[in-house]
């Protein structure tokens, strides 16, 4: 396909983009939200908190729906950027393109399958036995295996990470917005923070850059086709001493110009001053 196509194509296909990037962090937002805000938190003992989630299943199958629709969102727009990378480096791995729904889709399905186990398991918890914590741990480990769950987590943060740090590299993520990919890449897996702040705001600056609102522009990668890679520390030291030389001998050019030009003038009334002596001597 030729550049002209791909910038048209990819111009059609922003306005789109904007808005699932926008759904993709709101809802990963309210994902941790909705739950917290309906319901409050939860216990810390474990038989409490499952008699707790039996009260307010509602709000945690509120708060799971928008998990999905935010790691779906996720995925496309993943699949957005990387289709973008590649057609200004041919040279990117095909292998990463199924990551993005690999991940996103992954999570998705886990988080149907762990909800809809856990309700069943709360509910028997509940209703059942002597509610006890080892039958509490019981109803937690029964269902899905959450091994599958770490891994499409991470299927989905390497997504992040490394498409993240190819779009930077080719000139369509500003640095800021690149090494903020790789934290929320790593944040996905490595949750510090219970609510996902970094990755819903990375996901709205990403919004932002589509729909061409960025404070300092848009990277120039966007409208020529081609990778246009920023400049490393190293090149932009040079830059500098570069500009700093180029400024220093152009001052010592004009200084020289304007030495000249006061030799001229010194000159000039030099002679004048010896016409007018002559002139006075024939008189």
């Amino acid at each position: 396909m030729a550049t002209s196509e791909i910038l048209q194509a990819e111009a059609r296909e922003r306005p789109r983009m904007t808005l699932v990037a926008i759904v993709a962090a709101v809802f990963t937002l309210l994902g941790s939200l909705v739950g917290r805000i309906a319901a409050g938190a939860p216990p810390d003992n474990l038989p409490a908190a499952l008699l707790f989630y039996h009260d307010n299943q509602a709000s945690q199958y509120a708060s799971a729906a928008c998990s999905v629709i935010g790691a779906v969102a996720i995925a496309i727009v993943l699949d957005f950027l990387y289709r973008a990378t590649r057609a200004r480096n041919p040279e990117l791995p095909w292998q990463i393109r199924p990551l993005p729904w690999i991940g996103g889709i992954g999570v998705a399905i886990f988080t149907i399958a762990y909800q809809i186990a856990l309700a069943v398991n709360v509910t028997h918890f509940a209703t059942h036995g002597t509610q006890t914590y080892e039958e509490a741990r019981k109803a937690v480990d029964a269902g899905v295996p959450p091994l599958f769950g770490l891994f499409v987590q991470l299927a989905l943060a390497l997504a992040i990470v490394l498409i993240s740090v190819n779009a930077m590299r080719a000139g369509l993520l500003t640095r800021f917005l690149g090494y903020l990919g790789v934290i929320s890449g790593v944040l996905f897996v490595l949750m510090f923070v219970p609510i996902p702040i970094v990755q819903a705001y990375w996901l709205g600056a990403l919004a932002m850059l589509f729909a061409g609102r960025l404070p300092n522009g848009t990277p120039p990668a966007w409208q020529s086709g081609e990778a246009i890679p920023w400049p490393s520390p190293a090149d932009m030291r040079e830059q500098r001493v570069r500009d700093a030389e180029a400024r220093r001998s152009g001052g010592d050019a004009e200084d020289v110009v304007e030495g000249s030009a006061a030799a001229r003038g010194e000159a000039s009334g030099a002679g004048s001053a010896g016409a007018r002596r002559k002139r006075k001597k024939r008189r």
